[in-house]
């Protein structure tokens, strides 16, 4: 777990936003991967694109246990790249996680990828979810 998380985890349960009982539990991108039945793919910034920025944007984020994504939190990403990961994960939907045998809450990691071609026109963002930042590569179902 990176110190951001871990540090999301401890304010989380510290400020009282859950109880020990409601806590998310942590799933592993792979897994949640194949859970996503609804994905909507980040828009690249005009300004990114006009400055050829490029890059992952590497988020955690809470799924409620009905499969709406409920809370997302900055990792790791360049800042002109951030708002329009975030916006497009919002819109993501999961099927629901079973926890011995009832829908639960559930964190995993998603990591967005943003690369611009060789003849400097942005390749379509993100619709990545990756298990360590950006060395696996794998579209995810639709």
């Amino acid at each position: 777990m990176t110190r951001a998380l871990a540090a999301w985890a401890a304010a989380t349960v510290l400020t009282g936003c859950v109880s020990a009982q409601d806590w998310p539990i942590y799933v592993p991108p792979n897994v949640q991967a194949g859970k996503l039945i609804h994905h909507v793919d980040p828009v690249y910034p005009p300004l990114g694109k006009r400055m050829r920025i490029s890059g992952a944007v590497e988020l955690a984020v809470w799924i409620a246990d009905a499969g709406d994504v409920n809370e997302i939190r900055l990792i790791q990403g360049h800042p002109l790249l951030v708002a329009a990961a975030i916006d497009a994960v919002k819109q993501w939907r999961y099927r629901p996680t079973l926890w011995n045998g009832r829908p639960h809450d559930v964190w995993t990691i998603v990591t967005l990828n943003f690369t611009m071609r060789s003849d400097g026109a942005p390749d379509q963002p993100g619709g990545e979810q990756t298990i360590v930042h950006v060395s696996q590569r794998h579209r995810l179902a639709q």
